[in-house]
């Protein structure tokens, strides 16, 4: 199901997009919450950069969509294309042929641009699916007993779980 694969640790959001689309051709009642403008999204030129990035059209980003990726523009690329265009055989257009010159304007005209890291940015809705997950389990488990500053303790430690282990925990209580 969506809600198991949204867990998944290698989860992008190309996938997520990829998944909810699906969803909504199957249920069109859910474009209020899970489409690409809902409210939930805050950042819906943001999302749409990286899905378009993501699979492969980084060459058809819209204005707004250029701006919210910008950022993560792979800016050593472009100078390194650049140079190496300019120390490129004869600068003179005299001495270049006809195919040359159309070659190189070819090459200049379809330039796309890099963007980095976007593979690794997690949707929201994969931590908070987990973290909610992680909530609902602890909570049912001890809800008798809990005071609500517990419950939240114990979900920040098992949200964070990565960062601390028994010695740090006994390093702080001493």
């Amino acid at each position: 199901s969506v809600a198991e694969a949204l867990e998944g640790a290698e989860v992008t959001l190309l996938d997520v997009r990829v998944w909810f689309d699906g969803l909504l051709t199957i249920k069109p009642q859910y474009e209020r919450y899970n489409g690409p403008s809902a409210q939930i999204v805050h950042s819906p030129d943001f999302e749409a950069a990286c899905v378009r990035v993501l699979g492969g059209d980084a060459g058809r980003l819209k204005r707004a969509e250029r701006a919210a990726l910008e950022p993560f523009r792979h800016r050593q690329a472009e100078a390194a294309g650049e140079a190496r265009e300019d120390g490129e055989g004869p600068s003179s257009s005299e001495e270049d042929s006809f195919v040359v010159q159309l070659q190189k304007r070819r090459r200049l005209a379809r330039k796309e641009v890099k963007y980095d890291l976007l593979a690794s940015i997690h949707p929201t809705s994969n931590t908070a699916e987990r973290f909610f997950s992680v909530a609902r389990t602890t909570f049912g488990q001890e809800r008798h007993s809990l005071q609500p500053i517990t419950l939240e303790m114990i979900l920040f430690l098992r949200q964070n779980a990565g960062y601390w282990n028994a010695q740090t925990v006994d390093d702080a209580t001493q």
